[in-house]
């Protein structure tokens, strides 16, 4: 683990972050295109099956989410949750759209470097399609986690080693 606790903070970002955003587009989908409404084994199944998608091609926009509003807190010296979602609300639809729009615009050739901001922006991408504005509760509640691991980490003290 290291001091200022990034290990537990960037594995926050990216298995939360991921879930949150994950859950948004599959609730989504899950009523408003479904005749029924209910929850159902299978539906379950998909959220998932959904969510490990999400790992892989979400990881670098939850990564670049969570080193930014890291960064801007910073600077803004917040240390509370709730400034904190509300930041993360502003800030991951921001990413998600930037990274999703140009993934977008991204070429389609099959060269390596094409191939790879495919891939990375393929998740950020799905999600503006689906709809930007569900990044804003899952950049929230993920930014409201990630303060909390920032203050559980930011606080100790570490004993000096001679």
């Amino acid at each position: 683990m290291t001091r200022s606790g990034s290990l537990a903070y960037y594995l926050t970002a990216w298995i939360c972050g991921c879930f949150f955003m994950s859950l948004s587009v599959w609730t989504r989908d899950l009523f408003g295109a479904a005749a029924n409404n209910a929850i159902s084994t299978r539906s379950i199944f998909g959220l998932i099956f959904f969510y490990f998608y999400a790992l892989v091609f979400g990881a670098v926009a939850a990564f670049a989410g969570g080193f930014l509003l890291r960064r801007v807190m910073a600077g803004l010296k917040c240390k509370t949750p709730n400034h904190w979602a509300v930041v993360g609300a502003i800030l991951a639809p921001a990413v998600v759209a930037l990274l999703g729009l140009w993934g977008r615009h991204a070429g389609i050739g099959e060269q390596g470097a094409m191939r790879v901001i495919r891939i990375i922006t393929y998740g950020p991408k799905l999600v503006v399609e689906a709809g930007w504005w569900l990044a804003i509760p899952a950049g929230a509640a993920t930014a409201y986690l990630l303060c909390r691991v920032q203050r559980a980490f930011g606080t100790q003290q570490w004993p000096q080693t001679s």
